[in-house]
């Protein structure tokens, strides 16, 4: 896989504000890791996630819109989109939780395995966090960067408004100062952008 060079937007923003960007992890943002791993392998090397957190509070886990059971067994491969809940209420939760006991009642919404991608050393994969997990997790993404296409977070930005505007506090893109404003006009359609969020100190 020939790496595409990121692109860089650093958004200082007010103390307390970011969980304004939260939503725009539902979206999904892409982790390079190495191919032929399973999905437990992913979350917890590649994404950094602890296993205890995954064993706790990961009560659903969506691999390319099916449901897993077992993390170990499970593969992700090149283009995969990897999606990570805490748990759901009601009867739809108790369905799509993870080993729980209504898990027969999926059974054509379930993840059924596939085999060691050849051919690759490395590979690209979605990552979507929900509810629980993206407030638990999200902060710790969102400040050490994400990779998200330009077109997507333009349009995140965009929708923000004023609100963007409030609590924007500095920008640089591409190692340059620019003005908040300048700099969701600049992001590209299709290319990466690796974001960057940093809490300015309170005072």
């Amino acid at each position: 896989m020939t790496s595409v060079p990121n692109q860089r937007l650093i958004l200082t923003i007010a103390a307390g504000s970011l969980s304004r960007f939260l939503p725009l992890l539902g979206r999904g943002f892409t982790v390079e890791g190495a191919a032929g791993g399973s999905v437990e392998g992913f979350i917890c090397r590649t994404c950094g996630i602890s296993p205890e957190y995954l064993d706790e509070r990961v009560q659903t886990v969506f691999l390319d819109g099916k449901a897993i059971d077992d993390l170990r067994q499970a593969r992700v491969r090149d283009g995969s989109t990897l999606a990570l809940s805490a748990a759901m209420p009601g009867l739809a939760g108790a369905v799509l939780r993870r080993g729980g006991a209504y898990a027969a009642m999926r059974r054509q919404i379930s993840y059924e395995g596939a085999g060691p991608e050849e051919g690759r050393e490395a590979i690209r994969v979605k990552l979507k966090l929900f509810n629980l997990v993206a407030q638990e997790l999200g902060p710790g993404f969102l400040s050490r960067g994400i990779r998200v296409r330009g077109g997507d977070l333009n349009d995140f930005l965009d929708r923000m408004g004023p609100g963007l505007r409030s609590i924007c506090r500095a920008a640089e893109w591409n190692g340059r100062p620019v003005a908040c404003e300048t700099a969701v006009g600049e992001l590209p359609g299709d290319a990466p952008v690796l974001l960057r969020l940093v809490e300015a100190a309170s005072v």
